[in-house]
């Protein structure tokens, strides 16, 4: 009897450290994670501009307003830096871990502290320690820092720069990869020779290189943390009534086609078509197009057609550009200002295409089909929340296989501002340079093609910007 109550005596304080310590820590982080929180949201008011600061709150200059407030605010909730075995740190920018380590911008405020246990010693444990962090920001015009953002958390040989003799990719902002594939064909997968320039690439599982391909990262970091999808609170665009009567321009103006606004029968959501500038009468004619619902998408294989600013919300049918008339006539779509009609590819009003499905109208793909000549010319979207964002692609209508497809081969592709497919797959091909001052948040992609050169520029002025204001993490 003694060995048996010996026994359940051992058991029964394994299980009382189980209940007290256990529980005492979930306590104690929970009034940590409360006060890290109310202390970065205080600093975040009097954040300075460029400023940097990473230390604890001991002795902290008063004259350094954010660190001051931030320390005030955390010592009035019971936790005094060095007091009590307690510890409490601001980082301006945040660090790693955290997902906005170097941001501007941001404020870090880490709050510790270690106890005595109360029955976890019979194990082995001395001491308990718990922790909090909370990161805010005072920012309402934040660029991402990512050039090329994958958002895939475990796809393997899912992004792909590839090509023979050797496809070249040349970012000067940040690439970054959600997956955590640990091993071939890897989290980013660089064949055929294929080459990646950029500052810095953070890939979370494995970066495989084969057949000759090159990393030419500056920096490639280890512990890279999962992003996430930094738009998921983003709504899509409601969806708006039908457009204004396409207007044929030029001395010699073409035909409306059927299914466009203003035609013979023009598309409705009970029942879609595509206004499709497809027929050859529409040969090198020219066309403006006005923002609102296009209930089966657009289609431009013949005609130049020119896009007012403002949304453009396709419901199904996808947008279609390419050739296929004689050799001199060239689909293209631009975005130009209200009576901008002058002729060139150098896009100027901006547009935010929306690409969806509705009823009876099957989703398609935005497609570029280069090596005819055909052009696609867009400048982002200027007003409203989705400032500086050019595509946004249906979370739920994407298919992961070519949303956005464009072939730069033999074609004019001219694109600035943030393209977003969450759920989507990016396609660049060809075998030409495409310059393209554009930023991609994608779930995966492919750069594709033999000696092509792909050359992602980005300019945070000029790409999405995120609005939240207050505790970021």
């Amino acid at each position: 009897m003694l060995v048996i109550v010996a026994g359940g005596l051992v058991l029964f304080l394994v299980v009382a450290a189980l209940v007290f310590d256990v529980g005492l820590n979930l306590l104690d982080r929970r009034a940590e994670q409360n006060a890290s929180d109310a202390a970065a949201l205080a600093g975040a008011r009097h954040l300075p501009v460029g400023y940097s600061y990473h230390a604890g709150c001991a002795g902290a200059s008063s004259s350094l307003l954010a660190v001051k407030t931030a320390c005030d605010v955390a010592a009035a909730n019971g936790y005094v830096d060095g007091v009590g075995n307690r510890s409490v740190r601001v980082d301006i920018p945040p660090v790693a871990p955290s997902t906005k380590a170097g941001l501007s911008g941001h404020i870090e405020v880490t709050i510790g502290a270690t106890r005595p246990s109360f029955f976890a010693g019979v194990i082995g444990q001395a001491t308990q320690r718990t922790g909090a962090r909370g990161v805010a920001t005072n920012g309402t015009d934040i660029p991402l820092p990512y050039s090329l953002l994958a958002l895939d958390p475990h796809g393997c040989g899912t992004n792909k720069i590839n090509g023979a003799p050797g496809t070249a990719v040349t970012t000067d902002g940040t690439v970054h990869i959600d997956s955590d594939c640990p091993g071939p064909p890897g989290a980013l997968l660089l064949s055929g020779n294929g080459v990646l320039t950029a500052p810095e690439c953070d890939v979370v599982g494995y970066l495989n290189r084969t057949g000759g391909a090159t990393n030419l990262c500056a920096s490639a970091p280890t512990g890279v943390l999962v992003y996430g999808d930094p738009l998921r609170d983003l709504p899509p665009p409601p969806k708006p009534g039908l457009p204004a009567a396409v207007q044929p321009i030029g001395a010699s103006p073409g035909p409306i086609p059927a299914g466009c606004p203003g035609g013979s029968s023009p598309a409705t959501e009970a029942a879609p078509a595509s206004c499709s500038f497809t027929d050859p009468s529409m040969n090198n004619k020219v066309y403006r197009i006005f923002p609102g619902l296009y209930p089966g998408g657009i289609a431009v294989t013949r005609a130049t057609v020119y896009m007012d600013p403002g949304i453009y919300w396709i419901g199904g049918g996808g947008i279609d550009i390419k050739s296929t008339g004689p050799s001199t006539v060239h689909g293209q779509l631009i975005s130009r200002a209200p009576g901008d009609n002058a002729a060139g590819t150098t896009p100027s009003g901006g547009v935010l295409i929306y690409n969806s499905t509705l009823p009876g109208a099957a989703y398609g793909p935005i497609h570029l089909n280069g090596g005819d000549g055909s052009t696609l010319a867009l400048k982002p979207i200027q007003t409203g929340i989705y400032k500086n964002m050019v595509m946004f692609v249906d979370r739920a209508a994407a298919t992961g296989n070519g949303d956005i497809d464009l072939n730069g081969d033999g074609s004019t592709l001219i694109i600035s501002g943030t393209i977003y497919t969450a759920t989507g797959n990016v396609k660049l091909n060809g075998s030409d340079s495409s310059a393209i001052g554009t930023q991609l948040i994608c779930y995966n992609f492919v750069l594709n093609g033999s000696g092509a050169a792909f050359t992602l520029d980005y300019a945070p002025d000029d790409v999405f910007h995120l609005k939240g204001v207050g505790l970021v993490e």
